[in-house]
């Protein structure tokens, strides 16, 4: 059984640092020991290129659940996730991935590139 990655990669914390507010990361990635995730933010006062905020599963949706209601699962081959606005049900947006956190990055890059987060 493949095992499915609890937070945001490297690269994926590079693109996400530009869209969201720092403090929505919930660890960070010590990059001098990428192997070492640290869950207390209070370690370090700013993030460099030794440092880069990285972000699990559970805050991403709760990032896109703000103002969308979702659904997160796996149609047999990959993971599908659905986002609906709270105030237009017919705004209407999907994005496949191999990983849950794969999904709800691109869903987040997507609502950032529709300027809808």
């Amino acid at each position: 059984m493949a095992a499915i990655k609890s937070y945001t990669d490297i690269e994926q914390s590079k693109k996400l640092a530009e869209i969201l507010p720092l403090e929505s990361a919930d660890m960070y990635i010590d990059c001098t020991n990428p192997y070492y995730i640290h869950t207390e933010l209070k370690h370090i006062e700013h993030f460099d290129s030794e440092h880069y905020p990285c972000w699990s599963l559970a805050v991403l949706l709760n990032i896109i659940n703000n103002n969308y209601y979702t659904s997160l699962y796996h149609d047999g081959v990959a993971w599908n996730i659905e986002v609906t606005h709270h105030d237009n049900v017919k705004d209407k947006h999907s994005v496949y991935a191999g990983t849950p956190i794969d999904a709800c990055v691109a869903m987040i890059e997507r609502l950032h590139e529709l300027k809808m987060l």
